[in-house]
This record gives C-alpha cells, sequence and structure tokens, in this order.
C-alpha cells in the first residue's frame, strides 16, 4: 500500500513541473514575438519626424535591392463602366467612390504583402515596426512626394471645388447608364473622371508643410526607395488638355513646320515684274 507521503511528494513534484513549463512557455513566448512598445500608425495629416523617417529607411535598407515591397496601387485610374452596366449613373458614382476609400485601408494594403515575406517580416522585427506601421509611414512619405510633383498651376483646392460640383451632379442623375446613347457614356464618362481626380486631391491636399519640406531634404535618398506612383505627377494621368489649357489637340512639331521657317532679305527672290495695272473705274 502507498503511503500518503509517497502520493504527497508526487503531487508536488507534478504541479512544480506544471509551473516550470507554463513558465518555461511564457518565456519562449515572449522572446519569439516581443512586442512593440508603440503600435500607433502615422496618418497622413501627421508630421514625420527624422527620427521616423531614419528608422523607415532602417528597414527598407533590410530588403532585398533596398527598396519597399511591391506597394498595390492607391491611385485608381478614371472610371471606364461597361456600356451594359444597367445600374443608374448615381449608383455607378457612390460604388466607384467607396472603392476609391478602399484603396487606402491599411489592412487591404497589408494583404499584397504575403504572409511568406520572410525577409519584410524579420526586416521589421529588427527595427521593431509593425507591417501596418511601415505601411502608414510609406503613405504619409509617398504623399508628400507626390505634392513635390504638382505644378504650380494645380491648386488642390480648387481642383476638389470644382470637381466635386460635376460629381454632384452624376449624383443627382438616375438614369440607367446602359440607356445612355454613346455620345451621352462619352460625356458621362469624362465627367466621371473627377471622382478620381477629387480622390487624389482630397488626399494630398491633407499633406502637411513639414512632411513636403522632409520629402524635399531627402530627394536624392527617396526617389530610389519608394513605390514609382509616388514618384510622379498623380494628376497628369487624369489631366484634360482642352479642359485645362483650352487646348483641343496636341501639336506635333515636324522639321517641315511653319514655326521653323524662316526669312531672311539675303534668301529672298525678288522679282522685276512691271506692277499690275490698276483696275478701270466703273461707272
Amino acid at each position: 500500500m502507498i503511503s500518503l507521503k509517497r502520493i504527497s511528494a508526487r503531487i508536488t513534484y507534478a504541479a512544480i513541473s506544471c509551473c516550470l513549463c507554463f513558465v518555461v512557455t511564457l518565456f519562449s513566448v515572449g522572446c519569439s514575438e516581443k512586442s512593440l512598445d508603440y503600435t500607433e500608425l502615422k496618418q497622413i495629416n501627421e508630421k514625420v519626424t527624422e527620427s521616423e523617417l531614419k528608422k523607415y529607411l532602417k528597414v527598407i535598407k533590410l530588403l532585398p535591392q533596398n527598396k519597399t515591397p511591391t506597394f498595390p496601387s492607391v491611385y485608381a485610374p478614371a472610371p471606364a463602366w461597361s456600356h451594359i452596366r444597367s445600374l443608374p449613373i448615381e449608383d455607378l458614382v457612390y460604388s466607384e467612390q467607396n472603392n476609391l476609400s478602399q484603396l487606402w485601408e491599411i489592412e487591404r494594403i497589408g494583404e499584397h504583402f504575403g504572409a511568406r515575406n520572410r525577409m519584410f517580416k524579420k526586416a521589421l522585427h529588427r527595427r521593431e515596426l509593425s507591417k501596418e506601421q511601415f505601411i502608414s509611414y510609406t503613405l504619409a512619405i509617398g504623399l508628400a512626394a507626390s505634392r513635390l510633383q504638382l505644378r504650380e498651376d494645380q491648386n488642390l483646392e480648387e481642383v476638389i471645388q470644382k470637381g466635386n460640383k460635376i460629381i454632384h451632379q452624376l449624383q443627382l442623375d438616375k438614369r440607367p447608364f446602359s440607356s445612355l446613347s454613346l455620345e451621352e457614356r462619352h460625356r458621362t464618362l469624362h465627367e466621371a473622371m473627377w471622382i478620381a481626380r477629387v480622390n487624389r486631391a482630397e488626399h494630398m491636399i491633407q499633406v502637411p508643410p513639414e512632411n513636403i519640406n522632409l520629402v524635399k531634404n531627402n530627394w536624392d535618398q527617396l526617389k530610389e526607395l519608394l513605390p514609382p506612383e509616388f514618384l510622379k505627377n498623380p494628376l497628369d494621368d487624369l489631366s484634360d488638355t482642352l479642359e485645362e489649357r483650352g487646348i483641343p489637340f496636341t501639336i506635333i512639331e515636324k522639321k517641315d513646320s511653319d514655326d521653323l521657317m524662316q526669312w531672311t532679305s539675303t534668301d529672298a527672290i525678288i522679282g522685276t515684274d512691271q506692277p499690275d495695272p490698276p483696275p478701270e473705274k466703273i461707272d
């Protein structure tokens, strides 16, 4: 018969073993998945500091070819609704606006990086930065870079104000898109281009001047690292030459263009014919 002392000893040993296993498990989890002390995301209207930029760049330096992972586009193209779309124009506009807003969601962008990108995950872990934080920095810095590409005549406030008026009229149009004539569909799609313009302008206008100066001061480095779409004018691919400049077509210079023809007195051929007589007066 087993004594009570031996039973008690076994129970005590088992309890100690369970406690030790629990402590070891907690320790191993804490080591493998170190929690970040700072998890707040950078908003596009918030200032990015020099230290934050340096931390962001250190992550990129650890990545292959020293470049950001393939970044999904946040600048959507102009609407291209099919002629068979039977929804009313107002519904197509709201759907387009909703789709554009989703492009800027950090969670959606994060899905494009993939869970198997070990190099990216390792670089983030070493610099104590979350994937979501990295994305938020890319958007804040990238939008500031986009602002630098704008021309002086591209006023964001005017773009938003004018675009919203046109969009509002489209939102009042209850006609099914498929019912429109070819000319009406073309005109409607031409006006719907403002949906994408306004979306881009509304994001860029939120960029604080500090971020623009930060990008300008570090441009030589950032232009080699940022996603390509932030390195070009985001309004140019939605531009309307006739509407913006009053030019219905683009003139392509040729070698025989009249603008290239020059006249000099030495090359002029002067005739010696007598001038025509004045016409007779008719009574």
